[in-house]
């Protein structure tokens, strides 16, 4: 009898060892390459992205001081889509209750001016993620879009280089500029070559054309975002960072079944 009751046991010891193997590992422990993972409390978020908001005053939050800008709603937005973030920069700025300030935004700065600092910058802040509207004060200083789009080509090449395992998300010009409509209409035109060229190198690089996000009701002035266009522009982000990190959960999926 106490040879049946032991055989009884190691069966069902060797049972429970067989249906612990066979259930899958979920989703949320599969490691997106390039983002860092932390905490191991069971409330811990997994994944916390470095995002980098880099740009002039409409990445500095100038239109509306009270969401700083798009950072505060696309904070809102990746929080309640279960997605922590960790805004980086040498810059903060905002109001008193948003929990994360930090930022590179720099009012009145061209591509040209930031040409001269930006690797210092991304060196230093890390990032995974690189939030980069930049251009407004270029074609607003007279520049052509072709210039504006040489000066884009090489702020990539400055930025990728900096953080050559980043995610860079380049949005167009959302400001109107009526009376420099066909520069703007030409840097449109030229940013998705640039982007182009520096996907077929390896870098991990986007561009979201943002011409018409914003309708005349969303501006506080001829270049500034007021709170809901602001909001218009935060899903934006939040849609293209959501969207690259879908991509990258993929292809880890992928890569660890074969």
């Amino acid at each position: 009898m106490r040879v049946a009751v032991r055989d009884l046991r190691f069966v069902v010891t060797v049972l429970v060892a067989l249906l612990l193997l066979a259930v899958p590992v979920a989703d949320a422990e599969i490691a997106v390459p390039g983002v860092r993972t932390v905490g191991t409390g069971p409330d811990a978020p997994l994944r916390v992205l470095r995002v980098m908001p880099l740009g002039a005053s409409s990445t500095e939050g100038v239109g509306s001081p009270a969401t700083a800008g798009y950072r505060g709603p696309l904070l809102a937005d990746l929080d309640r889509d279960g997605i922590a973030i960790d805004y980086v920069g040498s810059r903060r700025s905002g109001p008193a209750g948003l929990r994360d300030r930090d930022h590179e935004g720099h009012s009145g700065w061209t591509i040209e001016k930031m040409l001269r600092v930006v690797d210092g910058w991304v060196r230093a802040a890390d990032p995974d993620v690189i939030l980069l509207h930049m251009g407004t004060n270029d074609i607003g200083s007279g520049a052509s879009g072709a210039v504006v789009a040489r000066r884009l080509d090489a702020l990539l090449t400055e930025v990728s280089a900096a953080a050559p395992d980043a995610h860079v998300i380049v949005a167009g010009i959302w400001a109107k500029f009526p009376n420099r409509a066909p520069a703007r209409a030409e840097l449109a035109r030229l940013t998705p070559g640039i982007v182009a060229a520096h996907v077929a190198r390896g870098e991990s690089v986007e561009y979201v054309d943002n011409s018409n996000l914003l309708g005349a009701e969303d501006f506080t002035d001829s270049l500034h975002a007021d709170a809901g266009g602001y909001s218009k522009i935060a899903g934006m982000w939040a849609t293209e960072i959501e969207g690259w990190l879908a991509q990258e959960k993929a292809a880890s999926s992928t890569s660890a079944a074969s």
